[in-house]
């Protein structure tokens, strides 16, 4: 596999407040890319997946497993291929595959939909987060990276998008924060963080969070993350202030559903999901339906 480098600075990367000082050393280019150990049965599905969608001109991007492997170089062994493409393309995607043989059914109206080649192997149509915060748009086609699996041109899903969604994974079994750290620091340099940071809003503290543990885990390359963001981030919490009317809202279920369940539950708090997320609320009424 393979990512075809066509990324340039943003706006502002070679500014002075983002610039080492003269005594800084150069940033440590990320770890070398590790083996791809997919069996060839695994291969053939997935191939057969991308080639589907593609010959049937369907928009989407990779992400998950395969994207981490092509910006970061790290191997992942899961069995699952996550297509991420609009919601308006699902049914399309999955009639595509069913005439090739997978069994498809929508997993779950608010997120995602799948594609089984067999028990075993299958592919992840990914329309929003599990929570409907990050909604799959053009931005996610318009720009993606160029790349190659398993020796098909397909497009990569844009790691700005990427990180958005996986930033409100944070669950007790599960948290992403490991990979969004890999993805800064192999692509924090070249990433547009003018949109990173627009993506997360109303949910700034969320990348504030993983911005604070990226810069923990690596003291050496703390520039990957341009200054302006950090001190943009630190100025809005240093003005942020209790807001009375949310008293009884829980946040906590937009990242970690399986740990804040008790506030819903027993302490009589409100699921921001339901309060806050149009698309979450809406899909769940027909999730129930």
């Amino acid at each position: 596999m393979s990512i075809q480098e066509t990324d340039h600075p943003t706006v502002g990367q070679g500014s002075s407040q983002d610039s080492p000082g003269p005594l800084a050393k150069p940033s440590k280019a990320p770890p070398p890319m590790q083996a791809d150990q997919r069996p060839p049965i695994e291969r053939g599905a997935h191939l057969l997946a991308l080639s589907t969608l593609k010959n049937a001109e369907i928009p989407f991007v990779v992400a998950g497993a395969y994207a981490l492997h092509l910006y970061t170089g790290i191997y992942r062994d899961t069995k699952d291929l996550d297509l991420f493409l609009k919601r308006e393309h699902v049914e399309r995607a999955m009639e595509a595959l069913h005439g090739m043989g997978f069994e498809t059914k929508m997993h779950d109206p608010v997120w995602i939909a799948k594609a089984y080649a067999n028990d075993e192997y299958f592919a992840d149509l990914i329309f929003s987060s599990g929570n409907g915060v990050a909604i799959v748009d053009d931005h996610w086609i318009d720009e993606a990276h160029p790349g190659v699996i398993h020796g098909l041109p397909i497009l990569v899903a844009p790691p700005e998008d990427i990180i958005w969604s996986k930033a409100f994974v944070c669950e007790r079994e599960r948290f992403d924060g490991t990979d969004i750290n890999h993805l800064i620091l192999a692509r924090g340099k070249q990433m547009d963080w003018k949109h990173l940071m627009a993506r997360f809003d109303p949910y700034w503290e969320v990348l504030l969070a993983h911005v604070t543990f990226y810069r923990f885990s690596y003291p050496g390359q703390r520039d990957h993350v341009p200054r302006w963001v950090w001190d943009e981030l630190l100025e809005r919490a240093r003005n942020q202030h209790n807001e009375p009317e949310k008293k009884k809202l829980c946040r906590g279920m937009l990242i970690a559903k399986g740990q804040y369940n008790v506030d819903v539950e027993h302490w009589g708090y409100t699921d921001a999901r339901v309060e806050e997320v149009a698309t979450f609320r809406d899909y769940r009424e027909t999730k129930k339906d």
